[in-house]
């Protein structure tokens, strides 16, 4: 797994190592990893995340993750920025169809990429921004780097819904899980998914664990 760096002045996050319990999934609302990057080095209010995955798939890393930032939002309280790692996914978010077209950015941006139709309302939308499959196979392998660094759960939580009590468990969480204004990662996420990729050699280890304990008692 290749990571790039590109730190972040000092401005958008705080150097003090914490512990860490969860990973916190995002997306940027914007087109491309230059813009979100560039706007994060010159707005100076200590909210960012440590990782970016840019839609080809590209890691960058902001700052190291044993730091913090306020990614949650600074209505939320310190401890828990502190306590997550934050990922952000390079994605538009929420579609507006006008005219058999499809805009983002509150419906002001034209936007010709994958649209995932949920064929339902979420968090006021049913259209969405489709996820690369180059980001989800990187976001796999940076969740295994991750969890197995900081004794995180590979345990994505795979609800689209709000619960709060979310914020003080071990796992893999969505910033809508902790959220209600926000769309992020939004349901063209497979979660279940990323739980069953994330997951998946441990599987594997537990049934060849199973069927030599089979063949032993046999």
């Amino acid at each position: 797994m290749e990571v790039i760096k590109k730190e972040l002045p000092e401005t958008e996050y705080y150097k003090n190592e914490t512990l860490k319990h969860q990973i916190i999934l995002h997306h940027t609302v914007a087109s491309n990893f230059n813009s979100t990057y560039t706007w994060w080095q010159q707005d100076g209010i200590h909210v960012a995340t440590a990782y970016i995955i840019d839609k080809d798939g590209t890691i960058y890393e902001m700052f190291n993750p044993k730091y913090w930032s306020y990614h949650l939002g600074k209505g939320t309280t310190t401890r828990n920025n502190k306590a997550a790692i934050g990922i952000e996914l390079v994605n538009e978010g929420p579609l507006w169809k006008k005219n058999g077209k499809y805009y983002w950015w509150n419906g002001t941006a034209k936007y010709n990429r994958g649209v995932y139709n949920f064929n339902s309302w979420w968090r006021g939308h049913k259209y969405f921004a489709a996820y690369e499959d180059a980001q989800l196979d990187s976001l796999v392998e940076l969740l295994k780097d991750l969890t197995a660094k900081f004794n995180i759960k590979k345990k994505v939580i795979k609800s689209y819904g709000y619960d709060h009590d979310l914020l003080y468990k071990n796992c893999i969480l969505s910033h809508h899980n902790v959220r209600r204004d926000k769309t992020d990662i939004s349901v063209a996420l497979d979660l279940d998914l990323l739980d069953r990729r994330l997951n998946e050699n441990v599987g594997y280890i537990q049934n060849t664990l199973n069927k030599i304990r089979n063949t032993i008692w046999d």
